[in-house]
């Protein structure tokens, strides 16, 4: 080796995660390699071939950190060997040229020059905290770095020294702490004029509040009305008073739990309160499962407890179910709600495979639960489950006393004909305690759906008549919630929109935002068939600041799917319909699909997501899940059409597909989320579309395929489409990326003209944001992109080509440049990250 050529690999680049700096080729097939400030040093060195003899001499001479008693030999031969299995140097000749020669570039680099001396530092540089840019790649070249500066739009050379200096805030985040470190190889001026330079070209950035994407104003609340005084009382001002305690056991903090709070005014209010004779109702609020048993369970001791079934909350229910069986059998557990089985041969399944479960309610509970307390005997404060009693209560199924593997099923209950007859928890008290960070309020004001699709289990009420809840109770239920600042409200209607009355509750929402400042964003589902009225409630909501969207909940416009599921009563022409009043009105608008549908095709998901993307609406589709009450559970459906799920529900093939084009749905899906949701690829497929024929559809196949089979030749398009939907950045910056789909597309698209092709490009880069650019930004570009595009789009066909020379500006009045990207909306369609400009896709009111 010591003769040896060697050189870092062509495709070599410095990223970071968390804290730590690493090497990397952005392929899938080589890991990273974890660095040390000697590494920055090692890699840069070796930019252009070196021997062992060579590299030494550099590091004796050029690098500060080596003291005189450091055995650099020893290291660098540990170092150079590890290096080398790792794919991170090779020697040169096995090596391909760099595909760049970058000792031409450096001379075009900006550089830290001499042009200033400073004593100190701007005093509020000196006050910021710093951050590298989500977007950090460090490119060897010709002994040192390059790195990208989207505020100044062009490369910055950095020697490894200053580089050494760079990485350095990913650990520290102070300037002084910075400073300390390096005082002693840095003179005080070089060290301030080189701090001065990175924020200059925003190669570090400073720390900021990071705004939570759509959160509340605070500037804009007025006249907040102070909480009422409690009703119902926390429980531990609650007496142990002998009575027996009923538990509720709600599954999430952030939630307020509309279905235990409903069973608990249900049994206060039953017949005059005569259950409270017997039962205490012990107040409901959240804590963990160790807090609830040295808690309220301490207190009260054995008794009745509540779960409420949802895909979300079964595994830990029947958990917290079985902890409190083994601490003493004599404890009632009762389990209902959308995720108890209701079919007789899964709810047999349901008490066979979960032993602390002894009685489960199936459809609406909060009569059922009355029933069932009043049936239950009580003896020497215990409780023993008669089963002659317990049959007599419609709608529930139970473990039998005498024979623990037989369960007992009784007759089917009739809906509930009046829900207001059950007292709202809101506007009752019943969460005027209740502890936790509560971020989402769910309310209903109907129930029921006259639709009968069979992916569905809308509380066990689908196709079947709606019933309302009194106007005046959904409004109270709002005030409650707005004036205690939660900022999600969550309508739980099957079809909100389908009455006039929904009109109203839409203004009095906007009404009540105004006086207290909540809700800040509502998420509703919207019904199938109506269009004036969802778009008059997207309106309403639009022009008073409340963050929502229409959504269409479409699934399939297949009419094969759409016969096998049941659905072929909702008009596809509806969908169109309101597509084009959203479009007119420049309201937000996107659509619901399901991926895997029974019935459904590779080519008919094709074919759904082309129909959307031609219309340019959003698309937001789910895989699909056997709900265990929907039609589709029914053993002979799932008999029919051959379904075959997972160990969570889900359909991984049916007779009309396999598991493997399932896949390939799926990540198709994924494709066209980032592509066309994110607006990664929203202009150039529309542009080549337009102008070439080429189908949005087809592309993203081609482009995945050819991903697949070459993933290296492209690294950074490739490691946006593996990534992206869940670490959204590109190593380098988007210039670096929008270069290689320049390249794609003129390698395998050579008709496309490169300067249109160029202009597009231009604008997809400055639709993205990046955190270190200066808003708003304005460009100059060869065609007037922005009418050629708002006139497509209204369908006058005219190529870009033929459009003259326009200037084009991007805004970020919503800081979406510098979101937290942990921290995105509560529940969306909407994918707030392409900037503002005269051809983004509306979007709903952002703080």
């Amino acid at each position: 080796m010591k003769h040896d050529l060697i050189v870092s690999h062509k495709n070599l680049m410095l990223l970071y995660k968390g804290n730590q700096i690493f090497a990397g080729q952005l392929s899938p097939k080589i890991p990273p390699v974890v660095l040390d400030v000697l590494d920055i040093f090692l890699i840069a060195f070796l930019s252009t071939p070196k021997t062992f003899t060579e590299l030494e001499e550099c590091f004796l001479k050029r690098v500060p950190f080596i003291s005189e008693n450091s055995d650099v030999n020893a290291w660098l031969k540990n170092r150079v060997d590890f290096m080398l299995q790792a794919n991170a140097l090779v020697l040169a000749e096995n090596h391909d040229s760099r595909k760049l020669n970058q000792s031409n570039l450096v001379d075009e680099l900006i550089r830290c020059d001499d042009s200033f001396i400073s004593d100190s530092l701007n005093s509020k540089i000196e006050e910021n905290r710093f951050h590298l840019d989500r977007n950090f790649a460090l490119l060897p070249c010709d002994n040192g770095y390059k790195l990208w500066s989207a505020k100044s739009h062009q490369y910055c050379f950095l020697t490894p020294l200053q580089v050494a200096l760079l990485v350095t805030f990913v650990r520290e985040k102070e300037l002084q702490n910075v400073k300390a470190i390096f005082e002693k190889i840095y003179k005080p001026a070089e060290l301030y004029k080189f701090l001065e330079f990175l924020v200059k070209h925003g190669l570090i950035l400073p720390d900021y509040d990071q705004p939570k994407v759509l959160t509340g104003n605070d500037q804009k609340i007025t006249n907040t009305l102070e909480v009422a005084n409690s009703k119902t009382d926390s429980w531990q001002a609650v007496s142990a008073d002998g009575r027996i305690p009923i538990y509720f056991v709600p599954h999430m903090e952030n939630h307020f739990p509309l279905a235990l709070g409903m069973l608990f005014t249900a049994i206060e209010s039953f017949e005059g309160g005569r259950l409270l004779d017997a039962y205490l109702p012990v107040p409901i609020t959240y804590m963990t499962p160790e807090d609830f048993l040295s808690g309220p369970y301490k207190k009260f001791g054995k008794g009745v407890w509540l779960f409420s079934n949802y895909m979300w909350s079964l595994d830990i229910n029947l958990k917290i179910s079985q902890l409190v069986k083994q601490h003493d059998t004599q404890n009632i557990t009762i389990h209902g709600g959308p995720s108890t089985p209701n079919y007789e041969n899964k709810s047999q399944e349901f008490f066979r495979d979960n032993e602390s479960v002894d009685i489960s309610i199936h459809n609406e509970g909060e009569v059922t639960i009355c029933e069932v307390l009043a049936n239950l005997n009580s003896e020497t404060g215990g409780l023993i489950i008669k089963e002659d009693s317990l049959k007599t209560v419609a709608g529930i199924s139970f473990r039998s006393v005498v024979d623990a593997l037989t369960v007992v099923r009784t007759e089917k209950r009739d809906r509930l004909k009046e829900p207001d007859s059950i007292p709202s928890p809101y506007n009752s008290g019943v969460f005027d305690n209740y502890t936790g960070e509560v971020e989402a309020a769910i309310i209903e004001s109907n129930r029921g759906c006259p639709f009968g699709c069979t992916f569905c289990d809308w509380g066990s009420a689908t196709n079947q008549k709606v019933r309302k809840f009194e106007l005046e109770r959904v409004k109270n239920e709002i005030d409650w919630i707005a004036e205690r600042k939660v900022r999600v409200l969550w309508i739980a209607d099957a079809n909100f929109g389908m009455y006039d009355r929904d009109i109203e509750l839409a203004k009095h929402i906007v009404q009540t935002k105004i006086r207290v400042g909540f809700p800040v964003e509502v998420v509703v589902n919207y019904t199938k068939n109506s269009t004036w009225r969802l778009a008059e409630i997207i309106k309403i909501f639009n022009q008073g600041g409340i963050i929502s969207q229409g959504v269409i909940s479409i699934q399939t416009t297949d009419t094969q799917t759409l016969e096998v599921i049941n659905r072929k009563n909702i008009k596809t022409s509806k969908y169109d319909e309101l597509s084009e009043v959203f479009q007119k009105q420049n309201l937000p608008l996107s659509t619901d699909l399901m991926i895997g549908l029974p019935g459904a095709t590779l080519t008919s998901f094709k074919i759904d997501l082309q129909r959307y993307f031609d219309k340019d609406v959003s698309v937001k589709a789910y895989p699909t899940q056997l709900l265990p009450n929907s039609p589709m559970a029914d053993p002979d459906y799932i008999s029919q059409y051959a379904i075959e799920t997972d160990g969570e529900g889900y359909l991984i093939s049916t007779s009309s597909y396999t598991n493997r084009e399932l896949l390939e749905m799926k990540e198709l899906y994924k494709f066209f989320t980032i592509s066309d949701g994110y607006s990664v690829l929203r202009y150039l497929l529309r542009f080549l579309q337009w102008d070439y024929g080429i189908k949005a559809l087809d592309f993203l196949t081609r482009l995945q395929q050819f991903l697949k089979k070459e993933p290296t030749k492209y690294p950074r398009l490739n490691f946006c489409f593996r990534f992206f939907d869940v670490d959204k950045c590109v190593p380098g910056g988007w210039r670096l990326f929008y270069s290689e789909v320049e390249s794609y597309i003129s390698d395998n698209y050579p008709n496309v003209d490169n300067k249109s092709l160029k202009c597009v490009i231009s604008v997809s880069e400055l639709q993205m944001p990046e955190e270190s650019r200066e808003y708003p930004k304005t460009i100059p570009l060869d065609f007037d992109f922005s009418d050629y595009f708002n006139n497509r789009m209204n369908g006058i066909e005219r190529r870009l080509v033929d459009y003259s020379p326009a200037i084009f500006t991007v805004e970020d009045p919503d800081n979406a440049s510098k979101i937290d990207l942990e921290a995105m909306q509560y529940d969306s369609h909407q994918f707030f990250w392409e900037l503002h400009s005269s051809v983004s896709r509306a979007k709903s009111f952002v703080n």
